[in-house]
C-alpha cells in the first residue's frame, strides 16, 4: 500500500503539472495528508492532519483540492443522508458500497460478488447499460446492537426499524389513549419517521399514528435483531460466522473478517493505516509462511505481508472461512 501511494504521488504530479493547475506545492501536500488517513475523512479530518504536519492551509483551499483530487479520480466525494460530505482515496479498478450506522455514524465497506452479478443481470434484463452504481445500507452496527438492551423505549428507535410493542409504562389514561389509537401489547411496529419536533410517525398493520415524545417514552418495545429466513443453508452459513471479536494473529488460512480495531504504537498504527488496515475494512488471510511469519493477506484487492506480532493488534469480526 505505501508503494501503492507513492505511484498515486508520481500520477498526482503527473497530471497536475500537465495542466497547470495552480498552488501546486499546497495542493500536494493535500495530497499527502489526505493518503495518511486512508478512510472516510470530511476536509476537518484533512485539516487535523495538515496540522499535525506542521502545516497550515486554507480550508477554501483545502476543499478546492479535494474536488480535483476529486475529478483526477484520486479520491471519491461520498455524501451520506444528513452527513457532512466525506472523501475516500479511490483505488481504479476496486468497487465497494457501504453501511452506514445511523446510530454511531460509523462506515462499513462492503463487496458482495453476487450483489454485483445480480446488479447486471437486472440491467441486462431492462436492456439497460450500467455505468456506475452505488449502494448505501442504513441501519445499526453490530457494536451499537451488542451495547442496546433488548427492549427499550420507543423513542430510541431508529427510522426504518421493525419492532414489536411490549408493555406500557404509563398511568390508566395513557394507556387508555394509546389503545383508543388502536395500538396495544403484541403489536408489530414500523418506524416511518422521527425527530420532527419530537414527534414520532409509526405504522402498525395498515395504519400511520402520530405520537408525541411523552408517549413514545412510556412504550417500551422489542428489538428485532436478527432477521428470519426459511433458506437452511443461509442459516447454516450464519453459524459458521464467529460474531466475538479474533485477534488477525488467531486466524486460519482462508478465512476473512472485518476489522474492527487496530491498536498499537502510534507509529506503527499509523504504518498499518497507510497499508490500508483500518476499521470496517474486509481482510483475509491467504496463507501463513513456512514458519508461520509472516502472513500472507489481502486487503481491498492487494496482497500484503505482515509479522504475526504486528497481526496481534488488529482485532478482526464476523470470522468466517470462504471459498477462494
Amino acid at each position: 500500500m505505501i508503494n501503492k501511494h507513492e505511484q498515486e504521488k508520481k500520477q498526482f504530479k503527473r497530471l497536475f503539472q500537465q495542466q497547470g493547475i495552480d498552488k501546486f506545492s499546497s495542493r500536494f501536500q493535500v495530497l499527502e495528508a489526505f493518503l495518511k488517513l486512508e478512510h472516510h475523512v470530511t476536509i476537518k479530518d484533512i485539516l487535523v492532519q495538515l496540522g499535525q504536519d506542521k502545516i497550515k492551509l486554507d480550508q477554501g483551499l483545502v476543499l478546492s483540492s479535494m474536488e480535483l483530487l476529486c475529478r483526477f479520480g484520486f479520491a471519491s466525494k461520498i455524501e451520506f443522508d444528513d452527513k457532512e460530505t466525506q472523501y475516500e482515496h479511490r483505488h481504479l479498478g476496486l468497487h465497494h458500497d457501504h453501511m452506514v450506522c445511523t446510530k454511531c455514524d460509523s462506515i462499513l465497506e462492503f463487496k458482495d460478488e453476487e450483489i454485483e452479478r445480480q446488479q447486471l443481470k437486472v440491467a441486462d434484463v431492462y436492456g439497460f447499460l450500467m455505468l456506475q452504481h452505488k449502494m448505501e445500507i442504513y441501519g445499526i452496527c453490530s457494536k451499537c446492537m451488542e451495547e442496546r438492551n433488548t427492549i427499550v423505549s420507543l423513542h430510541k428507535a431508529r427510522q426504518g426499524e421493525k419492532l414489536i410493542v411490549k408493555g406500557f409504562e404509563a398511568g390508566k389514561n395513557m394507556q387508555l389513549r394509546v389503545s383508543s389509537m388502536g395500538l396495544k401489547i403484541g403489536d408489530s411496529v414500523e418506524i416511518v419517521s422521527a425527530g420532527f419536533g419530537g414527534q414520532m410517525v409509526i405504522a402498525t398493520r395498515e395504519n400511520r399514528l402520530v405520537l408525541g415524545k411523552g408517549m413514545t417514552e412510556k412504550i417500551k418495545v422489542q428489538v428485532l435483531s436478527k432477521i428470519k429466513t426459511s433458506n437452511q443453508d443461509k442459516n447454516k452459513e450464519s453459524k459458521d460466522i464467529i460474531e466475538s471479536p479474533l485477534l488477525l494473529s488467531q486466524m486460519k488460512t482462508g478465512q476473512e473478517g472485518i476489522i474492527r480495531k487496530v491498536a498499537g504504537e502510534s507509529a506503527l498504527r499509523r504504518r498499518l493505516l497507510e497499508m490500508g488496515i483500518n476499521r470496517g475494512s474486509v481482510i483475509y488471510v491467504e496463507k501463513y509462511a513456512p514458519l508461520k511469519d509472516p502472513i500472507e493477506l489481502v486487503i481491498k484487492g492487494y496482497h500484503i505481508s505482515l509479522r504475526v506480532e504486528e497481526a496481534a493488534n488488529i482485532f478482526v469480526e464476523k470470522v468466517r472461512f470462504i471459498k477462494k
